[in-house]
């Protein structure tokens, strides 16, 4: 009799033992895949997120370049996607972006001999707060397109600035974005939509002689100074010209870390001329719509 309690005994153990090792090779491995391979998915995903709003704002741009074109008091409604959405079963990786309108965050002026004429908008801003990805801005700027990866910025989308003229002219179609009181910030998850109209459609083309030089103001100076010198480094044919592609009297384009500085250089006694037209679009972010 009391070999047998022994036994009964022992086999309890083992079944104890047993348990205990199956719970922890279980947990073991959980631990292992939430540290490991949950933060590898997180990422993957974040960066198919990010993918996914760069197209976005790709087809926002586009949208925007038709508007500036077909000048006529056109409503768009473009769809931006904020956050990722946890994976199942670990509860992990939901995310939070944020998408708005900043007030006269850019700001151009272009002066000649006797007069300085100055434009200003509002910017289209888009910012991810990733947890494994590396997080990114896209942002609207005046007919720009510019992907934003802290400190450093990329033109993503060429604006409405070229030459029209070899040697004579230059054409911008500034597009000034105005964010309605109320609706210009979202935080969250999910899709929002960014509600824009075109205001004072026939706005004609302004012509500025004898332009000694131009100054952007912008959180994104490298990103204008690639958009500028592409534009002048080419002709309406499209053939590169090294260095003086723009106008007989040449260029110079200098970059800070809150402006680019496009200055002409009168080597010839005359200057360029530019024709600039102001686009003037509403902006909300919104369901509801304030008319």
């Amino acid at each position: 009799m009391r070999m047998k309690k022994i036994k009964n005994s022992d086999d309890a153990v083992v079944g104890i033992v047993v348990t205990v090792l199956l719970i922890g090779l279980i947990m073991a491995a959980m631990v292992m895949v939430k540290t490991v391979y949950v933060p590898q998915w997180i990422e993957e995903k974040e960066a198919a997120h990010m993918e996914e709003v760069s197209n976005q704002f790709a087809m926002l741009k586009y949208a925007l370049d038709i508007q500036s074109i077909v000048n006529q008091s056109t409503a768009i409604s473009a769809t931006i996607t904020l956050g990722n959405k946890e994976i199942p079963f670990f509860d992990l990786g939901r995310t939070f972006d944020s998408l708005s309108i900043i007030e006269d965050s850019c700001t151009i002026t272009v002066k000649n001999n006797t007069v300085s004429s100055s434009y200003s908008t509002d910017v289209i801003k888009y910012s991810s707060r990733n947890l494994y990805f590396v997080d990114q801005s896209y942002v609207y700027e005046a007919g720009s397109l510019i992907l934003s990866q802290y400190p450093s910025n990329i033109l993503y989308g060429k604006p409405s600035f070229f030459v029209t003229e070899f040697g004579k002219n230059l054409s911008f179609t500034f597009v000034n974005i105005s964010g309605i009181a109320g609706r210009t910030s979202v935080s969250g998850y999910g899709n929002y939509p960014i509600y824009l109209k075109v205001i004072n459609p026939n706005n004609q083309y302004t012509e500025i002689n004898n332009v000694t030089d131009i100054t952007i103001v912008t959180n994104y100076a490298d990103a204008w100074y690639i958009a500028l010198n592409s534009s002048l480094m080419q002709s309406i044919s499209g053939f590169e010209y090294e260095g003086n592609g723009v106008s007989e009297v040449g260029y110079n384009i200098t970059s800070a870390s809150d402006r680019v500085t496009l200055e002409f250089i009168d080597s010839s006694g005359d200057y360029v001329n530019l024709f600039i037209k102001e686009v003037d679009i509403s902006a909300q972010i919104a369901f509801g719509l304030i008319e």
